[in-house]
């Protein structure tokens, strides 16, 4: 009993030889290998016949010989080697046939994740976060002015010509401050509310101030019904102004100015009155009237 042999190849070249046995053993047909390879099954019949000048250039035929060993199992660069281009064959491909563009491997699709896009977005990423922290961190210090920011008291002697509601006569305590202190946007003519101007007396007046915190301070004192600011700064801690060995400030009487009421301690005429009774800034005048 005599078994079917596979047709023989029948190629005159060397590797078209060797490219239709290895299909043959492989037993794919021709239309299998072109399924397989994405080749045109003409263009694999003539890489099998060794007809090479019937390809579209020297640079094709070498990638259609590549990739067709690849699937068959060859060495391509083994087979490469071996092939031998026609001696009057140019390597151009201008004699590109249309019927031969179906046998172009397609473009492999671009991936939608590259090493490129994903720099550039954690640049982005980066980006972000560094200006998020900026605007946190400038936010936290950026000045803000407050109601209790001694810049914006009013300074001293101000006019409120604009105010037509009377001011109310504070009222007096036992120790000489004044009961109802005005707020801090009040000014000096606000704390004089008296038309009959205060007689002179006979002794001037004695002031000193001492800070039980860090605090801000403003002193004005009348002399002679002028107003003459004695002091506008930050006292420190445990320090009196002026000092126990300087002469204390004098004057006809005195509007004090504070940020913080009860972080000062009013020292009139030699007598520590102690804080003011009332928190926050305040504004005042001593002796009370």
């Amino acid at each position: 009993m005599k078994t079917k042999k596979a047709p023989a190849a029948e190629s005159g070249d060397p590797v078209g030889s060797q490219l239709s046995v290895a299909r043959l053993r492989l037993g794919w047909t021709i239309e299998e290998a072109s399924a397989r390879t994405r080749l045109h099954h003409n263009i694999l019949r003539q890489l099998e016949a060794g007809q090479f000048d019937k390809l579209p250039s020297l640079a094709y035929t070498r990638g259609f010989l590549r990739i067709y060993s690849r699937e068959l199992g060859l060495d391509p660069k083994a087979l490469l080697r071996e092939f031998q281009p026609p001696a009057d064959r140019e390597d151009s491909i201008l004699d590109l046939r249309p019927e031969m563009l179906e046998a172009l491997p397609p473009r492999a699709s671009e991936p939608i994740f590259t090493s490129r896009g994903l720099g550039l977005g954690v640049l982005s990423v980066a980006g972000l976060f560094i200006l998020a922290v900026a605007s946190i961190q400038i936010y936290r210090v950026w000045p803000v002015k407050s109601s209790k920011d001694p810049s914006t008291l009013a300074p001293i002697g101000a006019n409120e010509q604009n105010n037509s509601t009377p001011s109310p006569t504070p009222a007096t305590t036992a120790d000489g401050f004044v009961k109802s202190a005005l707020p801090a946007t009040s000014s000096l003519p606000a704390v004089q509310a008296s038309a009959t101007p205060t007689p002179k007396p006979a002794t001037p007046q004695l002031l000193r101030i001492r800070a039980k915190k860090d605090t801000w301070v403003r002193v004005v004192a009348i002399r002679d019904g002028q107003e003459i600011q004695l002091f506008e700064d930050t006292i420190d801690e445990d320090d009196t102004l002026p000092d126990k060995d300087d002469p204390a400030w004098s004057g006809d009487s005195f509007v004090v100015t504070t940020r913080e009421a009860a972080d000062a301690e009013i020292i009139f005429n030699e007598s520590n009155f102690g804080a003011y009774e009332k928190s926050g800034p305040q504004t005042f005048s001593l002796p009370a009237r």
